[in-house]
Order: C-alpha cells, then structure tokens, then sequence
C-alpha cells in the first residue's frame, strides 16, 4: 500500500483552515497535478522535498505528490528557527524547501498537464517516502526515515485499532510536520472520518471547532487537553482522545478532561514507529487510562522489556536514519540502534501483558518540550557559542503550562542572563529556549571511578526552585 491510496480509497471528506471543503479524492486529484509539476521541472524519484508549513490543503497535496513521483518528503518543524531549518534541510540533501512563501507559486499549477498514467503507476510501497526528525543524546536531530508502506499500513492499523469510522468527525491539530499529526491525519483518512485542518492551537478557538463541527475524535497532548479544560470548553462531543503524556505536572487530567465530557486515553509513540503506536483500553478506569502505554495497535507488533528499556518491531518501524547529505542509510548509526531486529527506544517501560505495556519515562536525559523530544546537547551548544560561558547543562521544570527548559552554566563576570536568552532565541525554536540561565560556581557532581557526574537531579531540583527565587548565582 502507498501513501497516495490513503486518499483515493478514502472517503473522508475535508474542511480546512480557511473552512473550504474537498473529498479526499480531490485532494489525490489536485496532488497529482502538483506531481506532473515538479516532474516538468525535473524533479526525480528519491529527490528530497523539505516542507515547512503549516497544517493545510497544501501540505496534503504535497503529501500526494511526494508518494506519486518518489520524492522523499522531509518534515521541518515550523517551530523551528531559520537556523535549524536551513541546518536540517542541508544534512537531508534536499533539493527544495518549501515554506508559506512558496506557496502562491506552488499551487499556481498552470504550467504543469495532467498527469499521465506512467506516473500515476508508478510509485511502490517499499519507495523511501518520509523524514521525521527527532533528538538523542546527540546534538543534532537524527532524520528517520520511513517508506510508503510503513506510513501507509500505520493509518489502517491505527484506524482500526482506535475503531476510527465515517461516523466520527477528527479534529486535526497537532502539526503534520510531526509523527504525532502525520499519524493522526493516516488513521483519518484510513478510517474514512470527516475531517476538520486546524492550522495552530488556541484554546478558545479549538473549543469552537469542537462544537461547530461536533467533534468525535481528537488526539493532543495532555498540555492541550489541560488548555481546553481550564477554558471551560465544552468537550461532551469526544467519544476518543488519544493524549501523549509531555507534562508529569498534570496529574488527573483524564478525570478533569471527563468532568467537561471528554474520554480521553493514553497513548504512546515516537518517530521510529510513529505515533498511536499503543493506545490505552477506552473502557478501563481512569486511573488506568492515564497511563501512558497501552495495547499495540498493530496485530503484528511486538514489544520487550530488556533491562527494562521498551523495545519494539512492527510494520510501522522505520527504515532507518538518514546520512549526512541524505545520500544513504547511516547503517552504522542505524544498526546501533537495534538488537537482533527489535529497535531500542530508549525509553524505560513495564509489561502489562503479552500486548499492552506502560510507558514510564525516557531513559537517561532527553527532554520532553512543546511535544517534542529535545537532547540537552541541543540547547547546551548554543549556550557555549557565547564567549562567558565554560560549561553548561540544561534540564526541564514542570510548569502547569508545560515542561519548559532552566539552563545552569558556569561563566565568568561578564554573563549577562538576559543577553544570554536573546542569544537563544536567535538560534533555536522557541520551546527549547531556557526560561532561566542560571551561572553557578560549580555542578554538583557524584565521584566514581569513571568520572565526576552531574548529579542533574540537584539541578532540576534547583531549577524549580528558581520558581521562587529571584537570582540564584551559587549551589
């Protein structure tokens, strides 16, 4: 199965934005055209596309023509600084990018004919199709990648196993540049609901597109489920709520969430295998659905606990990680990576049953923010561009708005705390940008006989009592 039959089996109808409405085989329709384009401008098979916009009927015709010419589409996070974008579209070799400044000249398809047959035919389900990004404990994101069939089998599996029908009406919000939102719109399309693009999130809007459009089906994080409760959002409509657990500070939001009419569960994914990977039983206590975790989606999933870290395989398993410059595989990296075929997510978990697990927490320091999966590294090398500072380290707090970043550095007398956050905000999203940089003497540390550690509960301890406190310059 190809992407590209996602919408002509479909039969979703689709209201975007800028509340147009399109069957979704209109959508495979206009996609096609948008594919003959780029194929008159030479686009070929395995050329890679980086998009970077937001939710709309553009980015689903990209999403067509990608799976009908071959093209690798490369996801970049619209949340994402100019410097990260042009740094992430160049390690994938992308040939174009395509941002909201494109897209008067992208849609404008006059010059391109119909599409011929050839081409139409011409896409496999074993092409490579789709870049994901996400963080380690490296400091640059690794590109995983995923081929036709992967995405595409996923949204059937995920429709089937969430019981996704044209009944239901999805509400779309989180973005598609993510596997949270790409996996959302598959299992739409693939459960033939009516579908309503939300191209951001607020609050009080959303609330509005839950009941103007009655609303079934929504899957968010619990920050935004928290967000719609606190507005006093009328949620009675969602029979299903898949929630991705981001913020530990937010602790009975499935019993609030059910208190404004929501039935919501958890859920677990990540790019590798993407995202409603798991889903916790709708009809278990709400204790229970506030695990994270749950039964596997696909019947030919699996998962094992080794040393208690998750490991996973599945037909929604990725490829595997693109090179630098995007000309290969990154085999070395891949294979380090996996353990006689079952993927190490690094992720720390516990068996339920033979098909359903919870998820705890990621192993070692990788940091949840604004949905996404953030290495410290990320964050701590922009920190040491800046002249003062020596030595950095940056671990979250959890703010009843969300995990947010503190960094702890050690400097000389010239820092400048708020030059320093500038500094950041120059050269990274904006979620990953610390709400405080604190200098202090020294890191606490634990001696063994492999090295002084940090001892990053201390400093996660003290970020959050920065809460508090005005200016902490010493441990």
């Amino acid at each position: 199965m190809r992407v590209v039959d996602l919408f002509t089996q479909s039969s979703s109808t689709i209201t975007f934005p800028d509340n147009s409405h399109c069957e979704a085989s209109g959508v495979a329709e206009s996609g096609a055209q948008l594919a003959s384009q780029f194929h008159s401008k030479g686009y070929q098979p395995g050329d890679r596309i980086a998009v970077c916009l937001p939710n709309s009927r553009l980015y689903l015709e990209l999403i067509v023509a990608c799976s009908l010419l071959r093209l690798v589409l490369v996801s970049v996070n619209t949340r994402y600084s100019e410097h990260e974008a042009s740094e992430l579209v160049a390690r994938s070799g992308a040939k174009l990018f395509v941002d909201n400044n494109d897209a008067l000249t992208l849609v404008d398809s006059s010059t391109a004919g119909s599409p011929n047959q050839r081409l139409e035919n011409s896409a496999h389900p074993d092409d490579p199709y789709l870049v994901f990004t996400t963080s380690g404990t490296t400091s640059k994101p690794k590109m995983v990648l995923h081929n036709q069939r992967s995405i595409a089998v996923h949204g059937v599996h995920a429709a089937r196993a969430f019981g996704y029908t044209k009944k239901d009406t999805a509400l779309l919000i989180m973005p598609f540049c993510g596997t949270f939102g790409f996996s959302s719109l598959t299992a739409a399309l693939a459960g033939n609901t009516h579908i309503v693009v939300a191209d951001q999130f607020h609050a009080l809007t959303t609330a509005k597109l839950i009941v103007e459009h009655d609303v079934t089906v929504l899957n968010g994080s619990d920050d935004m489920f928290h967000r719609l409760v606190e507005a006093g959002s009328d949620l009675s409509s969602i029979r299903l709520g898949g929630y991705a657990r981001f913020n530990t500070s937010l602790d009975g939001i499935v019993a609030r969430a059910k208190q404004v009419g929501a039935h919501i569960s958890g859920l677990y994914g990540m790019s590798e295998v993407q995202a409603l990977f798991s889903l916790r039983n709708p009809s278990e206590s709400a204790d229970n659905r506030s695990r994270a975790g749950g039964t596997l989606a696909a019947d030919a999933a699996a998962y094992r606990i080794i040393d208690g870290e998750l490991q996973l395989r599945g037909p929604s398993l990725f490829a595997g990680y693109l090179a630098e410059g995007g000309a290969q595989i990154d085999t070395a990296l891949t294979a380090k990576n996996f353990d006689e075929g079952w993927f190490k997510t690094g992720d720390a978990a516990e068996a339920e049953s033979d098909r359903t697990f919870t998820y705890h927490t990621r192993i070692g320091d990788v940091l949840r923010l604004g949905g996404f999966l953030v290495a410290p590294a990320d964050i701590e090398s922009v920190l040491l561009e800046l002249e003062s500072v020596s030595e950095a380290q940056v671990v979250t707090v959890d703010l009843p708005t969300g995990a947010r970043p503190v960094a702890f550095v050690m400097a000389d007398e010239h820092f400048d705390e708020l030059a320093a956050i500038s500094h950041c905000r120059q050269r990274m999203a904006r979620y990953k940008v610390p709400i405080r940089i604190i200098p202090l003497d020294s890191f606490p540390v634990t001696p063994s006989a492999n090295g002084n550690k940090i001892q990053l509960v201390k400093l996660r301890d003290l970020a959050a009592a920065t809460m508090d406190s005005p200016k902490i310059s010493a441990l």
